[in-house]
């Protein structure tokens, strides 16, 4: 008897040191995130596995609708974003404020960015449950420069990825940078971060008309983002959302507006003399 009972003893130990070979097991946002093999790709990258989930924070309808959850128990390490890739089946299903929860849910490690790929071409049998709707939504958490500092340092800013964070008290300085060339600098005494708008819907181009070198901001908000895969690029960058996430400080709004007046003064005098 003492002899089958230590066999047994003996096989359960064996199956709990078992290492997984591709059965899901239900990961936190924080597990996949805080989980890196070299300070910034998931050590769960190109596995397939239930993950928690978090609250839907923001929505994004372009070249793969984006979702981004944030899981409120872990202030950084806890947030992450999942691209759909069916056709909006996921995005047109969720509302911010739902908790949403994944099963057989692929993750991917792309140009620096953790995302859970939600494409059968990936997982075929991905699906999504939303847990709960109507859920407060986290407030931005506010960073320095520093935090977002460019060059990119990893493990500082890492922890913020696919969060939404605000900056106070930054000056846009200057333009047409990055991959895309529509970076810009936000500039905090010495240090230095960058923003983008290519996700602010309400942009109307590639820069929303009130960032201007020069002008002081009083805060600016937007979901952290890095981009990597290029050998000249590797940076983080504030992705504003819509037009309230940036917010001029009011003396340099109306140098701005005076600007903008001065400039269709002088395009109208110009019209007047070419006719």
């Amino acid at each position: 008897m003492k002899k089958q009972m230590g066999y047994i003893v003996a096989a359960v130990l064996l199956a709990c040191c078992l290492p997984n070979f591709g059965y899901a097991i239900e990961l936190a946002i924080h597990d996949i995130q805080f989980n890196t093999s070299d300070g910034d790709a998931s050590i769960y990258n190109g596995q397939i596995q239930d993950v928690t989930g978090g609250v839907v924070t923001h929505i994004w309808s372009g070249f793969n609708d984006r979702i981004y959850l944030r899981d409120p128990a872990h202030p950084t390490w806890g947030a992450i974003v999942v691209k759909d890739g069916e056709g909006g089946e996921l995005a047109g299903s969720v509302s911010v404020g739902d908790w949403v929860s994944f099963q057989d849910i692929y993750i991917d490690e792309f140009r620096g960015t953790t995302f859970l790929q939600y494409r059968r071409s990936f997982a075929p049998d991905v699906s999504f449950s939303v847990v709960s709707s109507g859920n407060a939504v986290p407030a931005p958490t506010t960073l320095t420069v520093t935090d977002l500092i460019n060059p990119a340092n990893h493990a500082v800013t890492e922890p913020y990825e696919s969060m939404i964070v605000t900056l106070e008290n930054v000056t846009v300085g200057q333009k047409d940078l990055g991959k895309a060339d529509d970076n810009y600098e936000l500039l905090q005494g010495s240090h230095t971060a960058w923003g983008t708008d290519y996700m602010n819907i309400e942009a109307g181009g590639p820069y929303d008309p009130r960032i201007v070198t020069g002008i002081q901001l009083t805060s600016i908000t937007g979901v952290v983002e890095q981009y990597t895969g290029d050998p000249d690029w590797d940076y983080y960058q504030l992705n504003t959302r819509f037009a309230a996430d940036i917010v001029p400080e009011p003396a340099t709004l109306w140098v701005l507006t005076g600007g903008i007046i001065l400039a269709c003064r002088r395009r109208s005098r110009s019209v007047i003399v070419d006719a």
